[in-house]
């Protein structure tokens, strides 16, 4: 799109990287601006009705902030022996979530989620040097 040294203009959808909804973070090539960043990562999460994470993950080293745009996400949280279910309903319904906590989701409807992730740590490098959680 449209992009100099001061500002980026760009769709999120069209800009995700690898096909994942991702389009700001430290996986985004430095050649191409201010969309490579360090502090935090940005998804648009376009996700079909009964769109689901199967197995339940934690991303190990980042605060997660998913906000709902449209349609419906249940949220399963994994607290020790325990599980407690979040549902996101009306636009502008949030969460937030610390690094290692355990989750899965499932898309109720047509659905999209705008999420703030920080920092931007790459999860794969980090696999790679010791934490075996890895991430998908």
């Amino acid at each position: 799109m449209e992009s100099n040294a001061a500002y980026y203009f760009g769709n999120a959808a069209i800009d995700q990287v690898r096909d994942s909804g991702w389009f700001v973070g430290q996986f985004v090539p430095e050649a191409w601006g201010l969309r490579h960043q360090t502090d935090l990562e940005v998804k648009w999460g376009v996700h079909p009705d009964g769109e689901k994470r199967y197995r339940p993950w934690a991303n190990g080293h980042a605060t997660t902030i998913s906000v709902l745009v449209r349609g419906s996400l249940r949220v399963t949280f994994y607290i020790g022996e325990t599980t407690q279910i979040v549902t996101l309903e009306k636009g502008g319904d949030y969460i937030i979530f610390a690094p290692d906590t355990v989750h899965s989701w499932e898309a109720i409807g047509d659905t999209i989620v705008l999420s703030i992730r920080f920092p931007s740590v790459d999860v794969w490098q980090a696999s790679r040097v010791g934490d075996h959680r890895g991430a998908d």
